[in-house]
C-alpha cells in the first residue's frame, strides 16, 4: 500500500517532548523534535545543511538548535541564523520545517505539502486527557508497513484465533453478525451488536461480575485517518445494581510510517470504569503480551510480502471494512500525484 503524504502523523506522544532533541522519523525523513522556551514543539528536519550530520545530536541555545560538529545554529522556522567561522549566513542556509501540533496527547507532524496543513486538523484525541476515563499504553516499531496494521485494526476477528485469553467469547460463539458500515470521504466507522454471552474472565474481573454472566456487547471501529485508528467494545450490564450501564472500552492507535515497511505504533486503552492501579495491574500485561503478538504476525505478513510479493486474497463477510480503508488511502495517495 502506497502511504499519503498530506496527513497528520502522531511522531511522538506529547511528554517524550522537551528541552532536549530527540530524534524521530516519518516516511523516511528523520526528524528533530524539541520544545522552545515557552513550551511549543519545533519539528525540523534531521540534518545540517552545511554537513550530513544530525541535529539530534546538538544542543539548545534558547529557542535554537546548534549543530555541535557544524556550529550551524538554526531557529525553530529552519533558518539558519549564525555558522560560526563568518559574520554572514550563506543565502538560503536552511533545513526543512514541518508543521506541527500538540495536542496534549501526542505531537503531530504534517508530513506533505506544508500549504496543506492548515486545510486539516490532526484527530480528537481528547478522550485520553478525559478524567472521566482511566487510559494506559505503550508503544512500539513494527517492521510491516502502515497498510497492515489498518488491515488489522479492521478485523477483530483476528482476536480470537490469536490470543483465546484475551478474545471476548462472543468473538467465538458462532459465525459473527454482520457489521454495519457508513463510509464519508475519509473516514471509515462500523459497528455490530452481539447478544448476550459471557466476559473474557479477564473483563469480568475487572468489572467485578460472575464469569458466567451474559451480556449484550457491541464492537465499534473507525478509521480516522492514516494515522490514527479507535475502537470501542461496549458491555451492556443490567441486573447488576450498581454494576448496570455501559461498560466501555476505548483502543486508540497512533501510528506514524517510518518508511514503506516500518511504522511505529503507540497504542491507549481506555475505559469509563474500574479506575484502579489494582484494574491496572491486571490489564497492562494482558495487553502488552497481545500487542507484541501482533507485531510479531505483521511482521511476518511483511516479509512474507518483500520475498514473494502481494498476491490475490480471498475476501469474506469481515473484510467489510477493509476494503473502504484501502480505497480511501489509494484516492488520497492517487490525489497527491494529481490524479
Amino acid at each position: 500500500m502506497s502511504i499519503p503524504r498530506n496527513a497528520w502523523y502522531p511522531i511522538a506522544a506529547s511528554e517524550e517532548v522537551g528541552r532536549a532533541p530527540i530524534a524521530r522519523r516519518v516516511l523516511d525523513v528523520p526528524v528533530v523534535l524539541y520544545r522552545t522556551t515557552s513550551g511549543e514543539p519545533v519539528a525540523l528536519e534531521d540534518r545540517c545543511a552545511h554537513r550530513p550530520v544530525r541535529l539530534s545530536d546538538g544542543v539548545l541555545e534558547g529557542d535554537l538548535i546548534r549543530s555541535t560538529y557544524t556550529g550551524f545554529t538554526y531557529d525553530p522556522a529552519g533558518r539558519c541564523v549564525s555558522v560560526p567561522t563568518q559574520d554572514h549566513v550563506p543565502y538560503g542556509a536552511a533545513v526543512r520545517c514541518f508543521p506541527v501540533q500538540d495536542d496534549g496527547s501526542f505531537v503531530w507532524v504534517w508530513a506533505g505539502e506544508t500549504g496543506l496543513a492548515a486545510l486539516r486538523t490532526p484527530p480528537d484525541t481528547a478522550l485520553l486527557r478525559d478524567a472521566g476515563w482511566t487510559t494506559f499504553g505503550g508503544s512500539l516499531d513494527t517492521a510491516a508497513g502502515i497498510g497492515l496494521l489498518l488491515d488489522n485494526f479492521c478485523d477483530i476477528t483476528h482476536v480470537a484465533q490469536l490470543d483465546q485469553d484475551i478474545a471476548p467469547p462472543a468473538l467465538t460463539a458462532g459465525p459473527t453478525p454482520p457489521l454495519e458500515v457508513e463510509v464519508s470521504e475519509t473516514t471509515v466507522r462500523f459497528w455490530r451488536r452481539f447478544d448476550a454471552s459471557p466476559l473474557a474472565p479477564w473483563n469480568a474481573q475487572v468489572l467485578e461480575l460472575p464469569e458466567d454472566a451474559e451480556h449484550e456487547q457491541v464492537e465499534e471501529g473507525e478509521f480516522v485517518g492514516p494515522g490514527y485508528w479507535v475502537d470501542r467494545w461496549t458491555v451492556e450490564v443490567k441486573g447488576h445494581d450498581d454494576r448496570d450501564g455501559q461498560h466501555v472500552f476505548v483502543f486508540s492507535h497512533a501510528l506514524t510510517p517510518l518508511s514503506a515497511t516500518r511504522t511505529r505504533h503507540i497504542w491507549r486503552v481506555s475505559r469509563n470504569f474500574a479506575s484502579s492501579a489494582a484494574a491496572d495491574g491486571t490489564l497492562t500485561p494482558l495487553f502488552e503480551a497481545y500487542y507484541a503478538r501482533v507485531g510479531e504476525v505483521l511482521e511476518q505478513m511483511q516479509s512474507i510480502l518483500d520475498e514473494e510479493g502481494p498476491r490475490p486474497e480471498v475476501a469474506v463477510a469481515a473484510d467489510a471494512a477493509v476494503s473502504h480503508v484501502r480505497r480511501i488511502v489509494q484516492r488520497m495517495v492517487a490525489d497527491e500525484l494529481g490524479g
